[in-house]
């Protein structure tokens, strides 16, 4: 069972700003779809790195985006910063 005090992408403890992530994204069909907690710059890099489209294609997993070197690379970088860390220079694609 996963750790729910843990943000699903970086395993890092969660902290504020914390934001529900949709794993489809509700202009794509995903109003109702589940959510996940997740740090405010993980889903801000999530959503620099892909579309709406392949957001709801194919990467509607925390395990497909997991599979994405640019968010791999994202993680060890993020890891070895405090959980409320977020940085502004990250844009949405």
């Amino acid at each position: 069972m996963p750790d729910t005090n843990k943000c699903p992408l970086c395993n890092r403890e969660l902290a504020e700003p914390i934001v529900r992530h949709h794993l489809i994204p509700p202009s794509k069909g995903g109003k109702d779809s589940p959510t996940v907690p997740m740090h405010k710059i993980c889903q801000a890099k999530v959503h620099a790195v892909f579309t709406e489209t392949e957001l709801k294609n194919y990467y509607n997993t925390v395990d497909r985006l997991k599979e994405h070197e640019d968010i791999l690379k994202f993680i060890k970088w993020v890891s070895k910063k405090e959980g409320g860390f977020f940085d502004t220079t990250i844009k949405k694609k």
